[in-house]
């Protein structure tokens, strides 16, 4: 008996194991169609085991007869298949068709069916985002969303972008849409102030493109009232990539380098070299070149010297090079490339990012790593990314489920460009009002150049071609460096309890927190700070918003036709900033950049700021048979920057939206949707306001009173207890409609919106101890209409080519009124010799306003004594566009894919200080008319009877540009500010899957991008439009001597395992 049961034990653990023996299962999956789907997630349920298909649908497991291969895909109804005794197991799949309805991340980070939403929305996914490598995903926007304008500040290597949507609806304060990244709000701002205006990347550029799943744009009222205060000027929403339940271990490799260089360059002229004179041939016969801090001829800093390349022999800055001590006449030659050749550099660009990702039956995971690494175009300046970011789901049990996310950026700098002209720091105002005649090379190599004593004693510099105005400026950009460090942490944890089918409580807590660093540093020696400078700005600033949701859904009848969609939510937000700022002026030792080294006591500013906001909201959702759908929210503020009496501000919406195709027996030939579309919704903000303009607190000196005793000091804002916040209502009308099978797409909408009370620093005088006082003083209204349209051409042809285009126009008409007082205020940072831009009533805000020509009765400039004559100050023009647009073309063909984009902007103005100070100093190729034979100026004059009569002067050619183009006329300088651009290009190729059947590699991608191709069109002469001083409003139609626009060429590699 013992025998037996032994072996009856036995026989049945190899039983065991015989069922248990693991097997390899290969298959084809293929669609509805037959065609095979790459990608397919293979799972064994209840094990960690799994793979997917190749390009060909082709998969191999390792699995034991009896497991069960589950098969899932999007758009697709999973499919499980048990292993039995066959080795193949080939799957053909279905549509989902409930799965393949368009899911948009809204609001609060509410998921919501795009047929369902009342609102205009755009989503980019990471194709869109992606394709073309960028240092500031913002770029990637640009030409891609209807009704928002995306401006770039210059060609630095990390410069800053700027956004907004549907125009700009504040006068002070910020005007870009709030940033959320997977719930958690995070600054954009860039912080401009201090540090001589260095640029640095705004907040969104943190984020690694890689990394981003979709953005969804929110632009009406109807899409942002649930964000309260911060949603007034839009909303950009962005989902970051997660990893997949069911789906097995992924790792995705990137990688990228690209080449820049500037590709946008004034027309120089090459003629005439540096001097100064009120006659040429007076010049010539005094021309000498003074050893000293005055540097060539002198110290002149122009080009009204003699002819280049005319057997003319001068003592120059290139004789000193070549005898220090006794230089001799060197040929007076040009150098027409050395701008381009010797003073920009190539700058260089990789990104490298890998990623794994899966997950488990009730968890999912992701992880990123990633580096940008690059130089750029100016000499000596970089730019480097850490990026590190991690996130886990889990479903804990039936009810409870969970989610955290984290992400950490370090961004670096050893030395960030300048931004504008300067002597001092941005060394592009060398080529803008300078000498046409250097040789860039022969100053580069500055520490093996003769060092030049100064008119400070013992305060030597490196030989430039000036020394009065300008420092070497390879030596400023090695040694007058301005580092900068930015060390950000974004996270987000997120809990949800399932109560009953339909009843979830959602729980969200996002905190951004960074500490950001940048410095000044200024040696000995350098021009206007002999004595050296450093100044350090340290920028503390958390944020942290949570929020609970309550949510239920319940169909109101059998039929299950009325449904209804209810929530109901709390939030906190509480926002802490703090400045540090010390500037030392003089420094006791050279290159020891630190507030210690001060040779008197250096200026401290120490600042805070605490902000919060406490609200409640709720949505009421209704639809009827899956055609109409009702919306409502609300939302109540409590916010701390405003009076107590009027800190609590409601803003309500609703909006419709009707599926018109499936109602009755609407059924037209070939419309496949149609939906109407409707909103109202009223928001608001707090505008300009800090959490301390509402009542008096006091402020401490920088300057200590005989620099020992702290002095505080009222600002110079007079606060205003009766404040409220500024109010917008706007209302929202589309339609989207799709033909042919979703063939043909077209989407248009029109918006209107109306802002009132705006918050503004209005002046008073100054018998009452202050400059101005907060006041409500403004309207501004913002109307436009937005067209997306999309269209697949060629369509899954006989062999394999596919051909589609998207294009996306929009039209803005901004408009302030009511504007107390003189109706006219100045911007912030808007103000450049003179120039300013301003609201004004009746005027769209971004008005350029300066000094013009003096006008004869019939319009003509009015010359006397042959020079133009100055006028009054008026209106030049506006920064703001009349219309923005985007041309995408995309096509594939077997295994080649190719994207291309061109956007335009039409109408607006722009001032250029490139063309004034170019045609004022004599670089440019326009100033060569009238050098030897003088200039007569195109206008009238009086002839002394009181009658205009055509100007017959001949004038002096540097009196006459240095004149018409001054700091007393800008009109000269203002140009229509339009422009179409080939904006990017990317043309890849997958290769062949047989090439890596037998291996674990499941795609390889491989291709070449660029950026900023080429200026397609443009009026304005010498510089990109596009470009401006900064991100701020004041800023924006004032070009200011901006490092130029830089093309980009690069390749790059995807692979996945």
């Amino acid at each position: 008996m013992k025998n037996y049961w032994m072996m009856l034990v036995l026989f049945f653990c190899v039983l065991t194991a015989a069922l248990a023996q693991e097997k390899n299962v290969s298959g084809t999956v293929t669609d509805q169609d037959g065609l095979p789907l790459p990608g397919v997630s293979i799972m064994a349920v209840g094990t960690s085991n799994g793979t997917q298909t190749d390009f060909d649908g082709n998969y191999s497991i390792t699995a034991s007869t009896g497991q069960v291969l589950r098969f899932s895909y999007i758009g697709q109804k999973t499919v499980e298949r048990t292993i039995g005794a066959s080795s193949t197991i080939n799957v053909q799949m279905e549509e989902d068709a409930q799965a393949l309805e368009e899911v948009v991340v809204t609001a609060l980070g509410i998921a919501r069916e795009e047929k369902a939403l009342g609102y205009a929305s755009q989503q980019l996914d990471t194709e869109k985002i992606a394709d073309v490598p960028t240092t500031n995903v913002v770029n990637a926007l640009s030409g891609k969303v209807s009704g928002v304008n995306i401006t770039q500040s210059s060609g630095d290597i990390g410069a800053s972008s700027r956004i907004t949507i549907r125009g700009i609806s504040t006068i002070f304060g910020n005007s870009q849409p709030l940033i959320v990244v997977d719930g958690a709000v995070i600054d954009n701002n860039t912080y401009t102030g201090g540090n001589s205006g260095t640029d640095v990347p705004n907040g969104l550029a943190d984020i690694n493109p890689q990394d981003i799943e979709t953005i969804n744009v929110l632009k009406g009222g109807a899409a942002t009232a649930l964000y309260g205060m911060r949603g007034t000027n839009g909303v950009v929403v962005v989902t970051t990539k997660s990893g997949k339940k069911g789906k097995a271990l992924g790792i995705n490799i990137h990688s990228s380098v690209t080449f820049s260089k500037p590709y946008i360059f004034p027309d120089y002229q090459n003629k005439y070299g540096q001097g100064h004179s009120s006659t040429y041939f007076e010049f010539v016969d005094g021309f000498g070149y003074d050893q000293g801090a005055n540097g060539g001829d002198g110290g002149t800093d122009e080009s009204w010297g003699p002819a280049l390349d005319s057997g003319f022999e001068f003592i120059q800055y290139s004789s000193i090079i070549q005898n220090p001590n006794n230089p001799q006449p060197k040929p007076w030659v040009s150098n027409p490339d050395s701008v381009i050749d010797d003073f920009y550099e190539t700058g260089m660009m990789t990104d490298n990012t890998v990623s794994l990702s899966g997950g488990s039956e009730n968890a999912s995971y992701r992880l990123s790593l990633g580096l940008v690494d690059g130089t750029g175009i100016i000499y000596n300046t970089d730019l480097r990314k850490y990026n590190i970011s991690g996130s886990v789901d889990f479903d804990l049990s039936d009810k409870w489920s969970a989610g955290f996310s984290a992400r950490y950026i370090k961004s670096t700098s050893e030395n960030r460009n300048a931004v504008g002209y300067g002597e001092v720091d941005n060394q592009i105002g060398q080529l803008v009002w300078g000498a046409r005649q250097v040789d860039w090379s022969e100053l580069k190599d500055w520490r093996n150049l003769p060092m030049i004593e100064t008119n400070v004693p013992n305060r030597p510099t490196p030989l430039n071609w000036n020394l009065r105005y300008n420092n070497n400026p390879f030596w400023a950009l090695d040694n007058n460096l301005h580092p900068w460090e930015r060390n950000r942490w974004i996270g987000t944890a997120k809990v949800a309890y399932h109560f009953t089918e339909g009843l979830t409580l959602n729980m969200t807590t996002g905190i951004d927190l960074f500490n950001d660093i940048r410095e000044t540093q200024r040696l000995f020696g350098t021009v206007d700070f002999r004595n050296g400078y450093y100044q350090i700005t340290e920028r503390n600033r958390y944020e942290v918003n949570s929020q609970a949701l309550l949510s239920y859904n319940t169909a109101l009848d059998t039929k299950e036709k009325l449904k209804l969609s209810m929530s109901l939510g709390s939030s906190v937000m509480l926002n802490n900033y703090r400045l540090f700022r010390g500037t030392a002026e003089n420094l006791v030792i050279d290159k020891l950049f630190n507030l210690s080294n001060s040779a008197a006591p250096p200026e401290l500013i120490d600042d805070s700021e605490v902000q919060k906001i406490n609200s409640v909201f709720g949505t009421t959702d209704i639809s009827y048979n899956d055609y109409l759908f009702l919306s409502f929210t609300g939302r109540n503020d409590w916010a701390s920057v405003l009076p107590i009496k009027n800190n609590s501000i409601f803003y309500p919406s609703a909006s419709l939206s009707s599926l018109v195709h499936s109602m009755g027996n609407f059924n037209p030939s070939g419309i496949s949707f149609l939906k109407l579309r409707g909103s109202w919704a009223q928001t608001g903000s707090a505008g300009p306001l800090n959490p301390y303009s509402v009542s008096p607190t006091y402020g401490l000196s920088a300057n200590p009173l005989n620099g020992q005793t702290p002095t505080a000091f009222l600002p110079n804002t007079l606060w205003n207890p009766n404040i409220t916040a500024q109010t917008e209502t706007a209302i929202e009308a589309g339609i989207d409609a799709r033909f042919f099978n979703n063939r043909l797409r077209l989407d248009v909408t029109y918006y209107d919106k109306k802002n009132e009370d705006v918050i503004m620093p209005l002046s008073i005088s100054s018998s009452s101890g202050y400059s101005s006082v907060w006041k409500n003083a403004a309207t501004i209204t913002n109307k436009g209409i937005e067209v997306v349209f999309g269209a697949d051409i060629i369509q899954n042809s006989n062999d394999g080519f596919n051909l589609g285009i998207d294009i996306n126009y929009a039209k803005n008409d901004n408009l302030v009124t009511d504007i107390e007082g003189e109706g006219v205020i100045n911007l912030d940072y808007g103000n450049i010799w003179n120039v300013y831009t301003q609201a004004r009533n009746d005027k769209p805000i971004g008005t350029i306003y300066g000094p013009s020509f003096e006008r004869a009765p019939n319009g003509d400039i009015l010359y006397s004594d042959g020079l133009p004559v100055q006028g009054d100050s008026k209106v030049l023009g506006n920064s703001q566009p009349d219309w923005v647009g985007g041309l995408g073309i995309n096509a594939s063909f077997k295994g080649f894919r190719l994207r291309t984009l061109f956007d335009m902007k039409y109408g607006g103005e722009v001032y250029s200080q490139t063309n004034t100070w170019g045609m004022l100093s004599g670089v440019l190729e326009e100033t060569l008319v009238g050098r030897e034979t003088g200039v007569i100026g195109q206008g009238s004059m009086e002839d002394g009877n009181g009658n205009y009569v055509p100007n017959n002067v001949v004038v002096n050619a540097q009196n006459y540009y240095s004149t018409a183009f001054s700091q007393n006329i800008a009109e000269s300088s203002v140009f229509d500010a339009s422009f179409v651009k080939w904006r990017e290009l990317s043309l890849s190729y997958a290769l062949p899957s047989r090439l890596f059947k037998n291996m674990a590699v499941q795609s390889i991608d491989i291709g070449v991008t660029a950026r900023n191709l080429a200026l397609l069109y443009r009026k304005a002469p010498h510089i990109d439009p596009e470009t401006a001083f900064g991100v701020n409003v004041g800023q924006q139609g004032l070009e200011y001597a901006q490092t130029p626009s830089a093309r980009t060429i690069g390749m790059t590699l995807n692979v996945k395992f």
